[in-house]
């Protein structure tokens, strides 16, 4: 399963030349087969013709490339009638408001999940209105839900509301792993934190008893100096004092 918004901008390899083709610039989408029916190819040099890519001539999308047999099964768009037929209808799934087939309006679609071996499309993200009550931002909802896929709305089952709540407890692993990820940095940065206070006060501590210390020897040095200042002050005077005679009456 992979995110749409993951398909721009990947660059597409001839398997045969070993080349880039270009750059995948939108994608088509078939509102009849709720599938993604071509990719739109960014060419790699300005002033070349747009062309296209039906899906069921890629070979692979990988982690950061899409490749296909040859270049040659990248075509003109006037080459391929049906595709430029979905290319004028501009069925764009993101952005489209969602409404129950009851009427209730659920928000937009934020995203959709495309299955990479047929380029159908399983799931949608869903945010704005009634989800951001709900659900505090986004929920998804299954594809198979979906009844009509049109111009500007997407019509689902009237009970998707209920379906939409039950889905998101047990597809949301995404959130929870943000979630978790952005925990576990928060305890590492307050675990850095408190590990750099702990070494600034032992510092703060060490030079205080460094300061006390000399605080302490310079009194002591200052007393003992003194303290052997006096002492020979007392033997100066000691030595310059005259002999007393003693004088006995005759």
């Amino acid at each position: 399963m992979l995110p749409s918004k993951k398909l721009l901008s990947l660059p597409i390899i001839s398997l045969k030349e070993g080349q880039k083709i270009g750059y995948v610039k939108n994608i088509i989408i078939n509102p009849k087969t709720i599938a993604v029916a071509a990719l739109v190819v960014d060419p790699k040099r300005f002033f070349m013709e747009q062309r296209i890519i039906p899906y069921n001539r890629v070979v692979n999308i990988g982690e950061n490339a899409i490749t296909v047999g040859t270049e040659s099964q990248v075509e003109k768009a006037a080459n391929l009638p049906d595709i430029m037929h979905l290319l004028k209808e501009k069925t764009a799934v993101i952005g489209m408001k969602v409404i129950t087939a009851n009427g209730k309006s659920l928000g937009i679609v934020d995203e959709f999940y495309i299955n990479q071996e047929d380029g159908s499309i399983e799931f949608i993200d869903i945010s704005g209105g009634k989800i951001e009550g709900l659900f505090h931002g986004k929920a998804r909802l299954k594809a198979e839900e979906i009844i009509t896929l049109g111009s500007e709305v997407m019509v689902v089952s009237e009970d998707s509301e209920d379906k939409l709540e039950n889905c998101i407890k047990g597809i949301n692993d995404n959130i929870k792993s943000f979630i978790r990820l952005a925990s576990n940095k928060i305890m590492d940065q307050g675990e850095k934190i408190n590990n750099s206070r702990k070494n600034k006060n032992k510092k703060v501590f060490s030079e205080q008893k460094t300061d006390e210390y000399l605080q302490e020897s310079s009194l002591t040095d200052t007393i003992n100096l003194d303290q052997e200042d006096n002492r020979e002050k007392a033997d100066a005077q000691q030595e310059n004092k005259p002999e007393e005679t003693k004088n006995e009456p005759a």
